[in-house]
């Protein structure tokens, strides 16, 4: 198994790039946000890897950051989910974008995804909701996230799903309309649900 490499960007393709590996041209498919980000042609290049066998085929994907071979693999366990799926998931939303539309059950973001429609988006949210790593809790920007959790866990308890109510808990904290206090924001959140629902 080869699970990361370090060399020099040999060829930038449509798909792809070849690194030189001393001498030896290794090429490694990448999605298209990390073919944006690439260094300079003969700089050096460490990539994490996932290597694909099927029958006589081999294929190595390549990601820049650690969290999107996670999520890679993640989404290769989904059913029907394959490995151009899985790159066109992380050529169009990072990681953390991605989690979060899960976790707000977000369907109109993930079928802006090529190849994700309204069928395999609900399939997404549906096998993924309770996979979503605890940092997607925090998102960037946000401070607070320990309340965020906090909120999310009271209103689960309540009987309210994640996704009905993660992106409005979001929304409040960016706004700075969530206190230091839980019972507060409950009542905050639980108001302004209330009014949706109107």
């Amino acid at each position: 198994m080869i699970s990361c490499l370090r060399g020099f960007l040999y060829e930038i393709g449509q798909e792809s790039i070849i690194i030189d590996l001393n001498g030896l041209g290794l090429e490694v498919i990448l999605h298209q946000r990390a073919l944006a980000a690439l260094p300079p042609m003969g700089e050096s290049i460490f990539l994490h890897t996932h290597l694909q066998v099927l029958d006589n085929d081999f294929k190595l994907y390549g990601f820049l950051e650690k969290e999107e071979l996670k999520l890679f693999k993640t989404l290769l366990g989904v059913s029907g989910m394959g490995a151009k799926g899985a790159m066109n998931v992380l050529a169009a939303m990072d990681p953390l974008g991605f989690y979060q539309a899960i976790a707000s059950a977000d369907e109109k973001s993930l079928i802006k995804i090529p190849g994700i429609g309204k069928k395999s988006a609900g399939r997404l949210i549906f096998e993924l909701q309770q996979k979503i790593p605890e940092f997607s809790l925090n998102p960037a920007g946000v401070q607070g996230g320990a309340m965020v959790d906090e909120v999310l866990q009271a209103l689960e308890s309540l009987g309210y799903s994640r996704s009905e109510v993660y992106s409005l808990i979001i929304d409040l904290k960016q706004c700075g309309e969530l206190s230091d206090r839980v019972e507060e924001n409950l009542k905050k959140v639980l108001k302004y649900k209330a009014r949706q629902m109107k």
